[in-house]
């Protein structure tokens, strides 16, 4: 059985570790103080190393979409201002007003949702532990200095349409898992444990095909559809059980749009609050998906730095793969 630093890990049907924690929960599993990693405990310096071992071209692909890049921003979030300010005769400063770090791509942390049912967040931390505890346990600041692995990129947007499938980006639909595990071996790349997996749903390079007048009618959260990867217990429990690190799509939402926020199976209550699983939205995949095809490596090595921002909920990725 694979091992962290400090003990075994339970396979996913071995879950929970103890009868009075949540089903399908991996609270308990890491030990004090690695518990605000959630499976970013995967990450190892071992992996890291291995992982530069996988740079061979010296091609860089930035991750982040530019800031502002969503008009409206997506879900109502506020609309970032930037200014100049004159720092001297010939000096600036940057400002930026209301910026959201969750206004484009972005990993969301272990305190952006809440289960629907108990309302509490990964390993038993309460609302109050948030908004009056200055999110101490589960503040993006524990991930600052964490997030170097192998990155493993799923094209399963151009699977299906090598295979001839309609596939519209801008719909809600779901890519399954066996759709998924045949995308793998049809790129002849597995999974590894520690691995960050990135999958292209095809949604960022067809939203930005959109008309303006197309944006602004998709903005709004009961509005936007888009295609996502299977919210199953299937896909978790495949995802738990290869140790992958955080998964993150070019789509908003990870899992299919529009969600029934009050439906307790969706990804974002099975991966953020349970298992600890870290999310990202919006990363831009199109030109190293390319790159992928072209050279057939479809493994990298990943580095991403969120924000040092003490208690804070969530980061852009600040991420670019190195190949």
């Amino acid at each position: 059985m694979p091992q962290t630093a400090t003990k075994k890990v339970p396979e996913f049907n071995q879950l929970p570790v103890r009868a009075d924690l949540p089903a399908d929960s991996s609270w308990g599993v890491f030990e004090d103080g690695r518990t605000a990693l959630g499976c970013l405990n995967f990450l190892t310096p071992e992996g890291v190393v291995e992982a530069a071992g996988l740079v061979k071209s010296g091609k860089v692909f930035r991750l982040d979409a530019k800031i502002g890049f969503a008009k409206p921003p997506l879900f109502g979030r506020a609309k970032v201002v930037h200014s100049i300010a004159p720092l001297g005769p010939a000096a600036h400063d940057d400002l930026l007003d209301q910026f959201n770090t969750q206004e484009g791509s972005q990993w969301d942390g272990l305190a952006h949702v809440g289960h629907v049912r108990t309302q509490a967040f990964y390993n038993g931390v309460q609302v109050s532990d948030i908004r009056e505890g200055g999110n101490a346990r589960l503040g993006i600041h524990h991930w600052a200095d964490k997030f170097v692995g192998r990155g493993v990129l799923i094209d399963a947007f151009g699977f299906r349409q090598k295979q001839g499938r309609p596939v519209n980006p801008l719909e809600r639909d779901a890519y399954s898992l066996q759709e998924l595990q045949a995308a793998l071996a049809a790129q002849k790349t597995e999974l590894r444990p520690g691995s960050i997996l990135l999958v292209r749903t095809g949604w960022m390079e067809a939203y930005e095909r959109c008309t303006a007048e197309e944006k602004i009618a998709m903005a709004p959260f009961d509005k936007i559809k888009s295609i996502g990867i299977d919210p199953s217990r299937e896909v978790v429990a495949w995802l738990w059980n290869h140790q992958v690190a955080a998964i993150a799509t070019d789509s908003p939402g990870v899992e299919p749009l529009p969600m029934d926020l009050a439906d307790e199976g969706l990804l974002h209550y099975r991966a953020l609050p349970l298992l600890g699983l870290p999310l990202g939205e919006l990363f831009v995949l199109k030109p190293l998906a390319e790159d992928c095809a072209q050279d057939g490596r479809y493994e990298f090595l990943m580095v991403s730095v969120p924000l040092h921002l003490e208690g804070g909920v969530a980061s852009p990725p600040n991420a670019v793969v190195i190949k």
